[in-house]
């Protein structure tokens, strides 16, 4: 660019102080610009190659790291709604087998105080209930 420039400068210089376009001079400072204008071409070119090659590494990086994510991602979520449904199940049959104990804790209490008809120590609420056996296995399957 310096160089161009130096070299433009002096052509207009000397057209103005009156040389011919023409002038020995004037055709080699064209020249010289001319030379300038090509080597600027081909630097250009060079440097949209270069930048075009890297855009197109860039791009296939990108394109390989989208789909190691997406690929990661699924697995992670694959993996994830498999131990959900496992700790599901588990919560289903810890759930099933606290049930059960209930109930049998509950019927052998019931069973036990209704046999010696011993109702002092059982809460007021859980009294009305007693004769209704039903109503209690309900309450404790709810």
């Amino acid at each position: 660019f310096e160089e161009a420039r130096t070299t433009l400068r002096q052509l207009e210089y000397n057209t103005m102080h009156g040389e011919d376009e023409e002038s020995p001079e004037n055709l080699v400072l064209s020249d010289i610009v001319d030379k300038l204008n090509i080597q600027f071409e081909d630097a250009m070119n060079d440097l949209w190659q270069t930048l075009m090659t890297q855009e197109l590494y860039l791009h296939e990086a990108i394109e390989e790291s989208t789909t190691n994510f997406h690929r990661k991602i699924a697995e992670l979520m694959s993996k994830f709604v498999e131990q959900s449904q496992s700790f599901f199940v588990q919560l289903r049959e810890i759930s099933v087998h606290f049930s059960e104990n209930m109930t049998e804790i509950v019927t052998r209490f019931i069973s036990t105080k209704l046999a010696l008809q011993d109702f002092d120590d059982v809460p007021s609420d859980l009294r009305m209930c007693m004769e209704d056996r039903d109503a209690i296995l309900n309450l404790i399957a709810g």
